[in-house]
């Protein structure tokens, strides 16, 4: 927002938005998901306690998901080129939610101590909802994005952010993530650090190095 006079406020929030165009797969990771779902429920995935688990180490399972994986890992460094801002060695949390008719995602962050950072989330269908980020200050505006099939959005964790309601008759699923500085781990720093159990090496320089190559 461009303020008027010397006092208005302002901010500048980077949002990133990408496409992963390979249907075949997102179908075959949203299959996965809701077939195993019950399984998987078992390892706590869900949003409120999401930090016992991680989405990726279902690499192991269904190779599809290293597929995803990597290409996060690309999309995050165009993010942060746009943006002006430096590749981060970092660790991703990373979880699904799973949503039936009548549902909706709740305001909320992901943090917004000093060393929160980015965030993420991703749909797997055209679920026909939006995803509303709150601008600061002004609590009823917002940055409405429409939810698309293999669309990624990369915002700063400190953004609340909310869903409207879902009227789809099938199970509306999106995967979300949060990057963390691997540097904070274990030093005593203020803020919510999530358990290294529920993460997985995301970004280095090594891995920055290899995508940038390829």
């Amino acid at each position: 927002m461009t303020p008027l006079n010397s006092y208005a406020p302002t901010w500048d929030i980077a949002f990133g938005t990408a496409m992963w165009n390979e249907d075949a797969k997102i179908d075959q990771i949203r299959t996965y998901l809701i077939e195993k779902e019950h399984e998987i429920v078992k390892l706590d995935p869900h949003t409120e306690t999401f930090e016992a688990y991680n989405l990726f180490d279902l690499e192991k399972k269904e190779s599809v998901f290293g597929d995803l994986f990597k290409w996060l890992q690309k999309t995050y460094i165009e993010y942060v080129k746009k943006d002006n801002t430096p590749v981060e060695d970092l660790k991703i949390v990373a979880w699904y939610n799973s949503l039936t008719e009548g549902s909706k995602i709740d305001s909320h962050h992901h943090g917004a101590s000093p060393i929160t950072y980015l965030s993420g989330n991703m749909h797997l269908d055209n679920y026909n909802t939006k995803t509303f980020y709150q601008y600061p200050y002004e609590h009823h505006l917002h940055h409405i994005i429409q939810n698309k099939k293999g669309q990624v959005t990369i915002f700063p964790s400190c953004i609340f952010h909310h869903s409207d309601e879902y009227e789809g008759g099938e199970k509306r699923i999106s995967i979300a993530f949060d990057l963390w500085q691997t540097k904070h781990f274990g030093v005593g720093e203020s803020g919510r650090v999530p358990s290294l159990l529920a993460t997985k090496t995301f970004m280095n320089k090594e891995i920055a190095n290899e995508i940038r190559s390829s």
